[in-house]
């Protein structure tokens, strides 16, 4: 459901003004809202330990999916939060391709680094780029319900 909130602010004159900044929580309590949260944390944590040892291509691949995944996911929470018409978001063809793509791209990049890995950091960021990638498979399913 979206609130629309309109705010009047009388000046006097000297004064300055400043213009509210209206947060969205709505988008945070839903499932979506709190997957898009989980997305973000298994992606800066799969990007952090997979960063530290950068010995394979699979690991480098695994960082750049990783970063790429995050950064749009934390675009993607503040246009939900700072928009008034953040639940429309959820609702298009861009996201439900995004998530379909990050499960292809994290299950792909976790997989390998595991498989290929030396070292304990990159096993365990190849294990949580597949958590991040069933997180994403999730996603889909929801997206794809509230689209049909």
């Amino acid at each position: 459901t979206t609130t629309v909130r309109q705010t009047t602010v009388v000046t006097q004159p000297g004064s300055t003004t400043f213009s509210s900044i209206s947060v969205q929580r709505g988008f945070i309590s839903t499932v979506t809202g709190m997957l898009t949260i989980v997305e973000l944390v298994l992606g800066i944590i799969t990007f952090s330990l997979a960063v530290s040892y950068l010995d394979t291509r699979s690991t480098l691949f695994l960082v750049l999916v990783s970063f790429t995944y995050w950064i749009i996911t934390f675009m993607i929470l503040a246009s939900a939060l700072l928009s008034a018409s953040g639940t429309v978001l959820p609702t298009t063809q861009f996201y439900l391709t995004f998530h379909a793509f990050g499960f292809l791209f994290y299950t792909c990049g976790g997989l390998s680094c595991a498989v290929q890995a030396f070292w304990a950091a990159n096993i365990a960021s190849g294990v949580m780029g597949l958590l991040a990638g069933i997180c994403h498979l999730v996603h889909v399913v929801f997206a794809y319900k509230k689209k049909i």
